[in-house]
């Protein structure tokens, strides 16, 4: 994937900050234009000047990463937002909590654009440094795993990649609900671990033979719960996750992986959107 740009968003906190400088490296690294915006969750402010603010931002980000770096002139509502982020290859944020009274049903600020972005969303939580070393790549075995793995190579140089797939445990509840023995239970984890593994060994095998060799594995529980835990117990710098369309209410009633493992990680969090 090329870089035509990146959305960096700004409410002048401290995360915002972390997001605004990994934003800069990234846009260094790939060459690309980088682009602020002041997200104002209301049409009040309580800063004295956010626009000119955020253009003197803008200077020092150009003058210290050496690339081209524009400040909207105008503050945005998140939606304004997500309607600047189409015409961008990357959105960075950091995990806003801000919640609109209108909307409180919808979450935070976060939520709604981990549901919302059309482009990919990287949520900053860490103070940047250097370029991310260890990434892992949460995949669901699907099709779509292989383009997902191209993609999160780009945010590691060289790419260190580790995959992670979680297999859900609801079959579990539904083997109990007809009074299958846990002997039985125990039996159809261990074929569907050894299953995974193996599908994650062919996956790695249809991957460029040049890529360094990749580490995988694999767990039971929630994929999103778990993910967060792995990625706790690896101390990867940044996790990269898929996001599929789901439905209002789906969305409403237990948010997506993706919405929950931006909320649990530690570390950075990059959501792919997969349709």
């Amino acid at each position: 994937m090329y870089f035509d740009s990146i959305l960096a968003v700004s409410d002048f906190t401290a995360l915002s900050a972390h997001a605004l400088e990994r934003a800069a490296l990234l846009a260094r690294q790939h060459q690309t234009t980088l682009r602020l915006v002041h997200f104002a969750d209301s049409p009040k402010t309580y800063l004295a000047d956010p626009i000119a603010r955020l253009g003197q931002r803008a200077r020092q980000l150009a003058r210290r990463h050496e690339i081209a770096v524009h400040a909207l002139e105008r503050s945005a509502s998140l939606d304004e937002v997500l309607a600047e982020a189409g015409a961008s290859s990357l959105l960075v944020m950091g995990p806003l909590s801000q919640r609109s009274w209108k909307r409180f049903y919808l979450g935070t600020a976060l939520d709604q654009a981990a549901h919302g972005s059309v482009c990919p969303l990287l949520v900053v939580k860490q103070a940047p440094g250097t370029p991310y070393a260890r990434v892992l790549v949460a995949v669901d075995l699907s099709p779509r795993s292989k383009p997902l793995i191209d993609f999160a190579g780009r945010f590691s140089r060289p790419p260190v990649l580790t995959l992670f797939h979680a297999i859900d445990t609801i079959d579990d509840g539904k083997l109990r609900s007809i009074d299958v023995s846990s002997e039985a239970i125990r039996a159809n984890r261990f074929g569907s671990r050894l299953l995974a593994r193996d599908r994650l060994a062919q996956l790695i095998g249809t991957l460029d033979a040049t890529r360094p060799p990749l580490a995988f594995d694999v767990e039971h529980g929630d994929p999103a719960h778990s993910t967060a835990l792995h990625l706790r117990a690896t101390q990867a710098d940044l996790v990269v996750v898929g996001k599929r369309r789901s439905s209002s209410l789906a969305w409403f009633l237990t948010g997506s992986v993706a919405q929950r493992l931006a909320r649990w990680a530690d570390s950075d969090v990059l959501i792919a959107p997969l349709d």
